[in-house]
């Protein structure tokens, strides 16, 4: 609490103050006079001295402050022996510190005195108590005012408005008649924000008319509260007519337009504004240039933004808190993140906690998570002050890698920081651990968020649909249902993906009604494509044309490729040649279409249908994405490509393949082990192979083996990792372009259902 010096329980008495230095630099900081309000021939106690330096002031501090000084229980001054504006100057230092317990005690030596008839000591009660959120003794003082003014009615509202409480503000603008007052401009202006929170247009618009009447239109700061109040509920129609008929425009009526073209998009315009700003002969300050800076980076236009970054330097601004930040989030957006980070590191020891969550969360925006990482790293290193908008970007650099030593590392400073019970970073460690394949962490994290949202029972129900548990996907669904959370669409895509996993078709077809009929969510592209896939994926080909064909939507190359999928499957080459058709109609170099199309003819013996799928790839310059596996170890991420050998240790991943294969051939637990040698020239040294061997001969003994693919895994290599599960008695994890796949002791979670 900030420091209070002596303070005006004294008569006013013109005296040479003769205290140290040290004591009249502390009265001049609490904005008291050097010719101290002292009483007479009263001396500056010991005892004054010693409340002065006080760090934190109690009740019972100040009570024993007062009665040392003289006015104690007997209240041995009366009413004259106060200096009321010097009391009035406390009361609002109370407000503005938010010294509460001190503000009540000179409530109560301003009842034993007799001022608690003063209007203007109550109107300052009234503003102390409302700024310290005391609402409830503001309303005290004001019910027990003999004569309510303006000044007092205003106080009010700004305390009901302070707190929330718009409503009472609202009825104690209605009475102002009723007591004798006529609103003065401070009132419409805080009616005019009041409107402006609540998005209270026509509220606002019945304002704006008393305004006009009333002649306050040409009050600057009426007339930007009606601005701010237009642009916060969207009417930037009336906003720009009313700015454009204003008497007086002054930096906050500019930059209040500027704002809100901004936050609606109209970039090209707000920047126009702010040229004919400076052009009018208002130069712009800090928040301005924020604005401006987010506009222009908004609009892409690169050449634009070093124009208005060089404008910012010559005014001394680039450097600032507030500018410096706004810098690195437009060149973030602009792609620029080498601009981003030179601008960081020119601001030197002026970069604050939102600079830094600005240059991480820029990195993590333009794809670049391993540079996240180090920035989060020095952070650390440094023991700088992290808050959730730190961790929520930076372990989605961690889900993007994805890297579950850096998720656990990061996972370790959230605890130390308090934020583990915090919501917004608890969805972000499920989703990153999600990602990671720990569903068990991420059921950890969820259990520890003290209230959870909907994103957070998204998050989690996601995590069990993405890793082959869908009953407990569902039955999370339905136990957040019964705790009063509305679903949303995400979370019915999350438990839609978990029935079509797990061959749920019924359940599916029903959770999908219920989220048209029930609960009003209407359903997007990912819910048609994936009831499409819940479908195929159980052989009811006809029936995933005809729900195609019935969508209320165009069908999209996203709905036609999982009938492709499913076709196949399910080896449906009729089908499967009409999907074709749609989806190249739609994206024509889709490379997929022409290497499902050339197996499915391969496999039915079409050799020459076959041959004309791989020419017109060639005709076309179509290539196909390669298959690419990676896998962390030691906090480094290793990629493989099939048939690689460009890593170091190579000859002893090629020696554990064999070694496995070996075994694998030796075993009796299956009649399909020998199926694996069909495709052995094809198959064996596929990318996830690789980096299997490659876990199994790094990680420690018992160690999950997590591997992730950017491809879908094929029969041979799923076949393979069930049987090296069993053969090494390790856990492995495998993360394709679609789902998880957690392989133990023989089994697959997916059930051979994927």
């Amino acid at each position: 609490m900030a420091s209070i010096s002596k303070i005006c329980l004294y008569k006013p008495f013109s005296l040479s103050f003769s205290g140290s230095v040290k004591d009249q630099t502390l009265l001049q900081r609490c904005n008291f006079p050097a010719t101290c309000i002292l009483r007479e021939q009263v001396p500056l106690k010991n005892e004054c001295r010693v409340f002065a330096r006080m760090p934190e002031r109690t009740g019972t501090g100040v009570s024993a402050y007062i009665r040392e000084t003289g006015t104690g229980e007997n209240g041995d001054y009366a009413r004259n022996d106060l200096d009321i504006s010097h009391l009035i100057s406390v009361l609002k230092f109370c407000g503005g510190e938010g010294c509460l317990e001190f503000g009540r005690t000179y409530h109560g030596l301003i009842a034993k005195t007799g001022l608690d008839g003063d209007e203007f000591v109550n109107t300052s009660l009234i503003d102390m108590y409302a700024k310290c959120g005391d609402i409830d003794s503001a309303v005290m003082v004001f019910n027990q005012m003999p004569r309510l003014d303006v000044a007092s009615c205003n106080c009010l509202i700004s305390g009901y408005a302070n707190c929330g409480l718009f409503e009472e503000a609202f009825r104690v603008f209605m009475n102002y008649e009723s007591w004798g007052n006529r609103p003065n401009s401070y009132t419409y202006s805080s009616m005019l924000a009041i409107c402006g929170i609540l998005s209270a247009i026509e509220e606002g618009k019945q304002l704006h008319a008393q305004v006009v009447k009333m002649q306050y239109l040409s009050e600057t700061a009426v007339s930007n509260a009606l601005l701010t109040m237009y642009c916060k509920c969207e009417a930037m129609a009336d906003a720009e007519s009313l700015f454009e008929r204003l008497p007086q425009r002054n930096i906050v009526s500019w930059t209040a337009i500027i704002n809100g073209l901004y936050q609606h998009e109209g970039f090209e315009k707000a920047m126009r504004l702010f040229c004919l700003m400076r052009e009018s002969g208002i130069e712009p300050n800090e928040y301005t240039f924020t604005i401006a800076l987010a506009s222009c980076g908004n609009m892409k236009n690169i050449d634009y933004c070093r124009l208005l970054h060089a404008l910012v330097i010559k005014k001394g601004m680039a450097l600032g808190e507030f500018v410096g930040t706004a810098l690195i989030d437009m060149y973030s957006e602009l792609r620029e993140t080498d601009d981003a980070e030179k601008q960081f590191k020119e601001m030197g020891n002026l970069t604050s906690k939102v600079s830094r969550n600005a240059l991480i969360k820029g990195l993590v925006q333009n794809g670049k998570a391993n540079e996240a990482l180090d920035a989060f790293s020095e952070l650390v290193r440094k023991d700088a002050a992290c808050d959730e908008f730190t961790f929520s970007p930076i372990l989605r650099a961690c889900a993007s890698l994805p890297s579950f030593m850096s998720c656990q590392q990061i996972h370790a400073q959230v605890v130390k920081a308090n934020f583990d019970k915090n919501t917004h970073v608890g969805s972000s460690l499920i989703e990153a651990y999600t990602r990671c394949g720990s569903v068990e962490d991420a059921e950890k994290v969820f259990s520890r968020i003290s209230a959870p949202d909907v994103v957070s029972w998204n998050s989690v129900i996601k995590a069990y649909s993405k890793n082959g548990n869908p009953r407990r996907a569902i039955s999370l669904f339905r136990r957040m249902i019964m705790k009063g959370f509305r679903p949303t669409g995400s979370t019915f895509l999350a438990v839609l993906s978990a029935c079509s996993h797990s061959g749920k078709t019924q359940d599916g077809l029903e959770i999908f009604q219920s989220m048209i009929n029930e609960f009003g969510v209407s359903p997007e592209e990912a819910h048609y494509s994936c009831m499409v896939d819940l479908l195929g994926r159980s052989g009811q080909i006809e029936k995933a044309l005809d729900f195609i064909n019935n969508t209320p939507i165009k069908p999209t190359s996203s709905i036609w490729r999982p009938l492709l999928a499913a076709c196949r499957c399910h080896n449906n080459l009729r089908i499967a040649e009409f999907a074709a058709k749609h989806i190249l109609a739609i994206d024509p170099n889709d490379a997929t279409v022409y290497v499902t199309l050339s197996n499915m003819y391969t496999e039915a013996g079409l050799l020459e249908n076959a041959e004309n799928q791989r020419e017109l790839m060639k005709l076309k310059e179509i290539t196909k994405e390669p298959g690419c596996s990676w896998i962390e170890v030691n906090n480094k991420i290793h990629k493989f490509f099939s048939r690689d050998r460009t890593h170091p240790e190579s000859e002893k991943i090629y020696d554990k393949l064999k070694q496995i294969m070996m075994l694998i051939k030796g075993t009796a637990y299956s009649t399909n082990a020998d199926s694996l040698q069909v495709k052995e020239d094809f198959c064996l040294y596929h990318s996830e192979k690789l980096a299997v061997c490659f876990g199994l001969i790094s990680l420690a003994a018992g160690k999950p083996v997590r591997i992730f693919k950017n491809l879908r895994v094929c029969t041979d290599c799923h076949m393979f990792m069930k049987f090296a599960s069993m053969i090494t008695d390790r856990v492995i994890i495998l993360s394709d372009n679609y789902r998880f796949h957690h392989f133990n002791k023989g089994g697959c979670s997916c059930g051979d259902y994927w």
